[in-house]
């Protein structure tokens, strides 16, 4: 019987005999009713026929069946079985009946009417132990005996491996030996039955072997080792030589590669069974040496050759192994690369759109190009350095390669993945430059609309912080020296606009695409308008101011000039009157209230000026007028010294002349703007500045236009 057919029902425990026996010394064996619909009745026959050959001839079975959970037919199918494959070898057949009443009558009757040849007795659960003792009841029935069906199947294993080494010698390990003896003294320790009988059966088995091994012919040794070794070197010089040479060759792409090492890896394990059956040649030819000496030289001689034939074999087999492994690693790599670089080119060739990116969108697209670039690059030296040591790895086995056409091979590749990563690079180079030149072209846009708005800020801040808040030599002259740097910064900011602008023009024509430089030209050309008519008008007031300043200078000097010739006179002559220098007094006068008008004038525009606060406005109007009036006050001085003179000659002509000073208005009454004619003696204030030298001259202006 074939065991093997019956492993998987004796691992499901359809049937099996647990080791136990009732209280007369019968065998138990036990049938599952649960796996009844799984196995046919000549499965079952077969395996309780099975069961029972484990123990002696003359054994005596008590059968154990549990119908609390199966049909009646069910019944009928194992009654039967075991009637056919247990013939006269049943002792009792114990049934544990069913809970049901009914059930129970139908399973009795029917015991009665099928008048089977079998002792049947229908008893309980509880009742059980009346014919078992719970130690030797299986588990399944509330006993404490384990069973193990392993070790039932070990039993067949080792009575199969005897049976295989008995028709064929070759197949005899003597580790396997050794684990026999190990397991055979182990059944006998346990003193059951049935492992004493598989034991007995086992030793016998074994004692078979080796009296049949003994029988055996030394020629018949040799014979049969002659075989082996012309079996041996027939597959290696034929089979195995073809198989090689068809695998030696270099595969084109993974897929081919992949393939390769597979067919290496089945052809590598075939040459470890052939190894394995050269070092049993060579055992057997050693065994043959002791055992016939006349023939020792010629086995010698023979087990040297199997050895050589199959290291050699063995060897070729490696070269071409790491060949494949090598080069299936060198067309992954190559792929990498070729899937790397289709990704840069497809990013290379997709069109921009016609939408207008910010310059941070094109940095991000530039990064992701860029991106794409250096990882082909790094798939490439990947590559090539994996075709490298594929080459390596030919020139290493050259003895037993082609290596000449394998080197060939795989530098025809890396020439070719060479010429595509610089084809490649070069169009990626072409789409960076132009991505750069874009980006160059957004950051000068960027860069002039920074130039127009500095622009307009230099402006703002001209009417905010360049205004005249103090008439003082000082703060004049510091702000004059403020406006020099900010003329310089608005001149500097102007020219740098139109530097971005001409180099924004160029990177147009040179990428080819439709700008807004135009447009930007007029907008940095209106705010530089904007600024440079606010700097001249701002260049005007400060120049009005310098020459009210310097004007009020000279009548301070003249005023004092005077007074000094009038002392002067009244020292030597002891007397001065009306006449005395009336032309150089009259004139100071008149150009006295004409620096008073001027003044006005001045006031006018300052409190006209709103991007001033009112304090500032105030201050400065003040200080004109102070400056005025300090004119004014030496005027005064000055001419007191002729009144005093003729107050004093009055006396004896009996004359009394009187002089009524003249009013002005004072400046604190000038209105918002004045609007109108201008002083007819402005102009004369004009003259009389430029007669001063070293003195910048006031502006002459129309009736119509402003000092500021």
């Amino acid at each position: 019987m074939n065991w093997q057919k019956q492993r998987q029902h004796v691992l499901d425990r359809l049937a099996f005999v647990p080791g136990g026996t009732d209280r007369e010394g019968n065998a138990l064996l036990v049938v599952s009713t649960s796996q009844v619909q799984e196995c046919s009745y000549e499965n079952l026959v077969s395996l309780l026929a099975l069961l029972s050959d484990t123990l002696p001839p003359s054994t005596v079975f008590t059968v154990l069946l549990d119908t609390r959970h199966i049909h009646l037919k069910q019944l009928k199918f194992y009654l039967r079985a075991c009637q056919q494959a247990l013939y006269k070898k049943v002792r009792q057949v114990l049934i544990i009946q069913p809970e049901k009443f009914l059930d129970q009558q139908k399973i009795n009757f029917d015991l009665i009417v099928s008048g089977y040849t079998l002792k049947t007795v229908l008893i309980s659960m509880h009742k059980l132990s009346k014919f078992v003792d719970v130690n030797q009841l299986p588990e399944q029935f509330g006993g404490t005996l384990g069973y193990d069906p392993d070790a039932w199947l070990e039993v067949k294993k080792w009575q199969q491996y005897l049976t295989e080494i008995d028709a064929d010698s070759s197949k005899h390990n003597s580790d396997d030996d050794q684990r026999l003896e190990e397991f055979v003294s182990k059944l006998q320790s346990t003193k059951r039955v049935e492992d004493e009988y598989s034991a007995s059966l086992l030793k016998r088995s074994i004692r078979e072997v080796k009296l049949k091994e003994e029988e055996n012919s030394k020629e018949g040794l040799i014979k049969d080792h002659t075989a082996g070794v012309s079996d041996f070197l027939d597959w290696i010089e034929g089979s195995g030589e073809k198989w090689l040479n068809s695998l030696c060759q270099v595969a084109d792409n993974v897929d081919e590669a992949e393939s390769l090492v597979k067919q290496h890896e089945e052809l590598t394990n075939k040459t470890k069974e052939i190894e394995e059956q050269s070092h049993q040649l060579a055992e057997m030819a050693t065994r043959l040496m002791a055992a016939c000496p006349q023939v020792a030289i010629v086995l010698q001689k023979t087990r040297e050759q199997i050895r050589d034939v199959a290291e050699h074999f063995a060897y070729r087999v490696e070269a071409q192994t790491q060949f494949a492994v090598s080069n299936k690693t060198f067309r992954e790599k190559v792929g990498e690369f070729i899937k790397k670089s289709d990704q840069m080119l497809e990013k290379v060739c997709a069109e921009d759109g016609n939408s207008v990116k910010t310059i941070e969108e094109l940095t991000s697209t530039k990064k992701e190009l860029d991106d794409l670039v250096n990882s082909m690059n790094v798939s490439f030296e990947s590559a090539m350095d994996a075709g490298e040591e594929t080459v390596a790895k030919a020139r290493q086995y050259a003895e037993v390669l082609p290596t000449e056409e394998f080197v060939s091979h795989i530098a025809s590749s890396l020439t070719y993945i060479s010429q595509r990563q610089n084809r490649h690079n070069e169009l990626a180079s072409v789409k960076r430059l132009e991505q750069q030149q874009h980006i160059q072209l957004m950051t000068t846009y960027g860069d002039c609309d920074q130039a127009i708005k500095w622009l307009g800020e230099l402006k703002e801040t001209l009417h905010k912080e360049y205004s005249l808040s103090d008439i003082d030599e000082d703060a004049v002259r510091h702000l004059r020296t403020d406006r020099q740097n900010l003329d310089r910064t608005a001149i500097s900011t102007y020219q740098y606009g139109k530097q971005l602008l001409s180099m924004a023009k160029n990177s147009e024509r040179s990428s080819n695409k439709e700008g807004s430089s135009e447009e930007r030209k007029e907008k940095l050309e209106a705010a530089w308008k904007e600024l440079d008519l606010a700097i001249q008008n701002n260049e005007q007031r400060l120049k009005v101011v310098e020459s009210f300043m310097a004007t009020h200078r000279q009548m301070m000097d003249r005023v004092n000039e005077i007074e000094r010739s009038l002392r002067e006179r009244l020292r030597v002559s002891g007397k001065l009157n009306s006449i005395t220098m009336s032309t150089d007094r009259k004139r100071l006068r008149n150009d006295i209230e004409e620096l008073s008008n001027i003044g006005k004038m001045l006031s006018a525009q300052i409190n006209a000026d709103h991007t001033t606060t009112p304090q500032d406005r105030q201050t400065a109007i003040k200080q004109i007028s102070d400056k005025i009036d300090e004119v004014m006050t030496a005027q005064r001085r000055m001419e007191s010294l002729i009144g005093e003179e003729e107050e004093a000659g009055s006396s004896s002509s009996g004359k009394e002349e009187k002089t009524t000073p003249r009013k002005s208005r004072p400046l604190s009454k000038v209105p918002e703007e004045e609007g109108g004619d201008l002083s007819p003696v402005f102009p004369r204030a004009v003259r009389l500045l430029e007669t001063n030298e070293g003195i910048a001259p006031a502006i002459r202006l129309s009736k119509n236009e402003s000092y500021l």
